[in-house]
């Protein structure tokens, strides 16, 4: 629920809707009901702009370490029962294990992010409040919230420098968390969790956003990330979206399920592989890995968005797996069923009982996704149809789903498909053959995609060009007379190829990482691997000795988080490796082009849209 609560203050708030009781949310700014934030909305006519390209990021993005602050607040009808210390173990500490939790909260945006986001909280308090909390927990709507709010900062303002809370140095602080001791309360009214905004300023900043949620007998880790969602990702309430995201359904308290896809996307926390209405091309999908994604031409507001999603790790309580297909349509400002909604799950069965419905119960089922025997192809004369909001025909069609598993493969297009078989991902293993992904395709996880080039030419599978992770990346290794794999995506270790001689240090993508590695007689990836936060050089070695031709020159790597070009090696081009490198460039010939989109990082200067949704700079 989002509220405006003072003419004083320039208060904005969000509250959860619990699933099992369920209440109407309502968002109301300077006395009137709106759908979503006020301040996070675009232009009526800024989408027009953006009828090729797509934004870098749709919402704030902040990432590295980000701090927040905790004040903790007991009563003296409700004193604490929980230690300073717990709370912060149960808030900032790795591989968190107590209270029936499978990780802390930093642990949960860790895992959401893939390491992008690191979300720290500092903890102070407790703070006695002033008056009972069952004074604080009446009222007829949120105003003694507020009370408590101005208390506890006015209180807690000589023990705490809020500057320190400016993340990216805006002057407003991202994150301030009130936990109060004792339970939630009644809906809507008093200290009832919520996330806020606020005008008031200490220490140079302006307070910016806060949230309020209870600590209960032991900590859950629903409410506390579902807020965190709000303040510092700037997300809204996805009603008729069932259990498939936690700013969705309440559906579990300590263990909530994930993020959804889409708004990983926009965060640059997964890689996407762009299709079109000119690709025909088979790929293969698996979770966390990248999602697919296909935008309207005259309105890139608006996408179809599908990826593997499995009932393991965080999406254990989900009932099913398979492909799951998002529309999303960001020129509909909220999640309001029954209307058309911001985000919608196309339910393989073709119903629409999600999107029909505010809190649906059961909020998952086996036939909402994508698998050969329940519904194998969406497409313009299916049910559901790939049809765009406005019902015209968006020329999607998604077919020869394979059955429900942990590797699942599908097609796009409505022509033949190209010689090769399957295309792998983008970060495919090792020996996987077949054709190579279009050039260009994938975008790694900050929204840039891969060198020109980079594809190989059909024919034994080349391997990955090596995940830089915590440790070196690991060596990609050619196939038999393969072809050359681009760079992977980094894991967490790997060691370099096999035998070779170490190019210049400068070379190596990592920081602080070593030089490229060119393995004896074998061919060197052609494109650099994305680094990791340390360890060796992006780029894959080559295959063990006396398998494949000479060293083919490397590409230059676009990747994020490296600002180098690996140089070439020194070495002369073979016949072998002449000839490899022309079959991939008439191959990229065929190959649709696609406009560049602009990278994470890019500054998208558009008059009518808030600065910091568009631009590369971070922001809470």
């Amino acid at each position: 629920m989002l509220r405006r609560t003072s003419p004083l203050l320039s208060l904005l708030t969000v509250a959860i809707g619990l699933h099992s009781a369920p209440a109407r949310a309502t968002i109301v700014w300077e006395g009137k009901e709106v759908p979503a934030w006020p301040d996070l909305q675009p232009a009526p006519d800024a989408w027009a702009v953006y009828a090729v390209t797509l934004p870098g990021h749709l919402f704030p993005h902040p990432a590295g370490v980000v701090k927040g602050l905790v004040i903790l607040v007991d009563f003296s009808d409700e004193p604490a029962t929980m230690s300073k210390e717990d709370v912060d173990a149960w808030l900032n500490t790795k591989g968190y294990k107590k209270n029936g939790l499978t990780g802390s909260i930093r642990d949960y945006y860790l895992g959401q992010s893939n390491n992008v986001v690191d979300y720290q909280n500092e903890t102070h308090g407790y703070y006695r409040a002033k008056q009972p909390k069952s004074y604080y927990d009446g009222g007829s709507a949120y105003e003694r919230a507020d009370e408590l709010w101005a208390e506890v900062i006015a209180a807690m303002d000589a023990e705490i420098d809020f500057s320190l809370f400016d993340n990216d140095k805006d002057g407003k602080t991202e994150a301030i968390s009130l936990l109060y001791a004792g339970d939630e309360g009644t809906f809507g009214v008093g200290l009832w969790p919520h996330a806020s905004g606020s005008n008031t300023k200490k220490d140079g900043v302006t307070l910016s956003r806060y949230m309020m949620t209870a600590l209960h007998a032991k900590p859950t880790n629903y409410v506390f990330a579902h807020e965190s969602g709000h303040m510092l990702f700037g997300w809204p309430d996805l009603y008729g979206v069932g259990d498939y995201c936690i700013m969705a359904n309440r559906d579990a308290d300590t263990n909530p399920v994930g993020i959804n896809d889409v708004f990983r996307v926009d965060q640059g926390w997964l890689d996407v592989v762009d299709v079109d209405s000119t690709t025909n091309a088979s790929y293969t999908s698996a979770p966390d890995a990248p999602a697919y994604r296909y935008v309207n031409p005259a309105k890139s507001a608006e996408y179809f968005l599908w990826s593997n999603v499995q009932p393991t790790d965080e999406w254990v309580s989900i009932k099913g797996g398979g492909i799951l297909l998002w529309h999303f349509d960001h020129s509909i400002t909220s999640n309001s069923p029954p209307a058309k909604l911001q985000l919608a799950v196309v339910q393989g069965g073709g119903s629409r009982v999600l999107s029909s419905t505010m809190w649906p119960s059961p909020g998952t089922a086996a036939t909402d996704f994508f698998y050969k025997g329940n519904n194998s192809e969406i497409s313009g004369s299916t049910k559901p149809a790939s049809a765009w909001n406005n019902g015209s025909a968006s020329g999607l069609r998604i077919y020869d789903i394979s059955a429900n598993g942990a590797q699942m493969t599908f097609s796009v297009g409505t022509g033949p498909l190209p010689d090769g078989g399957v295309m792998p991902g983008p970060d495919a293993s090792p020996g996987d053959g077949g054709a190579d992904a279009p050039a260009d395709a994938a975008r790694d996880m900050s929204g840039t995609t891969d060198a020109p080039g980079a594809g190989g030419a059909s024919g034994g599978g080349g391997g990955n060009g090596g995940r830089a992770g915590t440790g070196p990346g690991t060596g990609g290794q050619t196939g038999s007379g393969g072809a050359i794999a681009t760079g992977g995506m980094p894991p967490s270790t790997g060691s370099g190829g096999t035998g070779g001689a170490t190019s210049p240090a400068d070379a190596g993508a990592s920081s602080g990482g070593a030089g490229m590695v060119t393995g004896s007689g074998g061919a060197t990836a052609t494109s650099g691997g994305q680094p990791g936060s340390s360890g060796s050089g992006s780029g894959g070695a080559s295959g063990a000795s006396g398998r494949g031709g000479g060293s083919v020159p490397s590409a230059t790597s676009s990747d994020a988080g490296c600002g180098c070009a690996l140089a070439p090696t020194s070495s002369p081009m073979s016949l072998v490796g002449l000839f490899l490198v022309g079959a991939a460039w008439v191959r990229g010939r065929r190959r649709p082009r696609r406009a560049r989109r602009p990278r994470s990082g890019d500054h998208v200067d558009l008059s009518g849209l808030a600065q910091d949704r568009i631009s590369g700079e971070r922001r809470g």
